[in-house]
């Protein structure tokens, strides 16, 4: 029966290959073969990534010793259209055995207690002893909590192993003489990520903008139509009127004796000699 695959090789990336089966991903060779020049168009870019998690190896089947070699070293052997000669390909996902195959694409695809266990495979180094960046790379998954107390202390009922227990995380304990290395973990919440559409945001914030630009100028407009029109309905004769009102005021307008200023000084100086 045909295997059914939700994936294609085009869908893959370097984290959800992780997700992959090698008799899924037999499957995706085999149908992304049958559009031949579009596959030799993006081979090398679909082995990079299948790369980084798969070892693949095309055979023939009546090849028996290598076939056996193969299967003894981890591959899987899974029937294929003939091409050039060859009518299986071999596939062999590599395994998690220490903590530096441990990268940001996989770490989300472990369990704690399989983390936990190649922590305890680490040559005792416990938690503290790790690297920074494995550190780094675990915690983007996973909460860790480390504590190192007396062996009583750490295994007594009630403790901190039974508390952490409760709240959902996975137990490691690495002996330390008569202290205890506690090592809890548990998985954090997967957080689907949100694509936002900027430019969406942009076009609509750039229409608001140019909306307000333009109901700025039409209340300018309005403002100089205002006082255009109160201008023209001011006639020859008026204006004439205001002219002499305002020269009128000018004239009669005396210096104040008590807040003299020099041009008033002169203006009385003038005064007094006509006065003479």
């Amino acid at each position: 029966m045909r295997q059914r695959t939700r994936l294609s090789l085009d869908d893959l990336n370097k984290s959800n290959i992780w997700t992959i089966t090698p008799s899924e991903l037999s499957q995706m060779i085999i149908d992304a073969k049958k559009k031949r020049d579009e596959f030799a168009e993006n081979e090398k870019h679909y082995m990079n990534i299948i790369r980084t998690v798969f070892d693949i190896q095309y055979l023939k089947r009546e090849e028996a010793n290598r076939m056996e070699q193969l299967e003894n070293t981890g591959f899987e052997i899974f029937s294929t259209p003939d091409e050039n000669g060859n009518n299986a390909i071999a596939i062999r996902k590599h395994p998690i055995k220490k903590v530096t195959d441990l990268t940001m694409e996989n770490i989300i695809h472990l369990e704690p207690w399989e983390v936990l266990e190649l922590i305890s495979n680490n040559m005792g180094t416990g938690w503290k002893g790790l690297p920074l960046a494995i550190q780094d790379i675990i915690e983007s998954a996973f909460f860790v909590d480390c504590t190192i107390m007396p062996v009583k202390t750490m295994r007594k009922e009630g403790g901190i192993i039974d508390r952490r227990k409760e709240d959902g995380y996975e137990v490691l304990e690495i002996e330390r003489g008569t202290w205890i290395e506690g090592i809890f973990m548990k998985p954090k919440p997967r957080v689907e990520k949100v694509h936002i559409d900027y430019s969406i945001n942009d076009d609509e914030d750039g229409r608001k903008k140019r909306r307000k630009d333009l109901d700025d100028e039409d209340e300018y407009d309005d403002m100089d139509l205002d006082v255009e029109e109160e201008d023209e309905d001011m006639d020859d004769e008026e204006l004439k009127k205001l002219d002499g009102d305002v020269e009128d005021d000018m004239e009669d307008e005396e210096p104040d004796e008590n807040n003299l200023r020099i041009e008033d000084i002169d203006v009385i100086a003038d005064m007094d000699e006509e006065e003479d």
